[in-house]
């Protein structure tokens, strides 16, 4: 198991409070100064931030494929995000709310139906774009999304490579009338 986020929505979660998220992602993407590109992490590449789906990527600067290349074509094998080398991305945020992408399954075996989508970023930079999308995510959804981490809200959520006030920091200073942020996360894991 490694570094990974996950969240749950309720199949009745309200989708114009997505739509709002995603406009607070844009907002946030627009602000923070990490490089982000497409899902499969391929160079000039764009986020794809739309009212019902978020994905985006770190750059994978081990990337062959040629630009202009749609992102719907996965990568070839010679462009893995495995190799850390160089490497900015690893597995991509992917919130796809589409009516006919989501298909509910049980919530750990057990208990209610939700939507699951997971992201390992391997602390990778984009892993405060993650961050602070989960916040925003959070905000507007409320208790429709469950929302966990690998990472301690404590350490890894106030804290990241580069940026000392942390996701939580950041979200504040873009939207500090939302301010002070509470821990969003429903379990968090020991760091690991």
């Amino acid at each position: 198991m490694s570094y990974a986020h996950d969240l749950h929505l309720y199949p009745d979660f309200d989708r114009r409070a997505f739509a709002t998220a995603v406009e607070d992602v844009r907002t946030l993407v627009a602000r923070i100064e990490v490089p982000i590109v497409g899902p499969e992490g391929r160079p000039h590449s764009f986020p794809i931030l739309d009212n019902d789906r978020i994905a985006l990527n770190g750059l994978n600067r081990n990337c062959v494929c040629p630009p202009g290349m749609p992102e719907d074509k996965f990568c070839p094998s010679e462009c893995d995000v495995s190799y850390p080398h160089h490497n900015d991305s690893c597995q991509a945020f992917s919130v796809d709310v589409r009516p006919h992408m989501v298909v509910p399954t049980p919530f750990h075996l057990r208990g209610p139906e939700v939507y699951w989508f997971d992201c390992k970023t391997r602390r990778r930079p984009y892993d405060l774009l993650v961050m602070v999308a989960m916040i925003a995510l959070k905000h507007h959804l409320g208790d429709s999304m469950i929302a966990e981490s690998s990472g301690r809200w404590k350490y890894e959520w106030n804290y990241c490579r580069g940026f000392p006030e942390g996701a939580r920091g950041i979200y504040e200073h873009v939207f500090p009338d939302r301010a002070p942020v509470q821990n969003i996360l429903d379990f968090e894991g020991d760091g690991s």
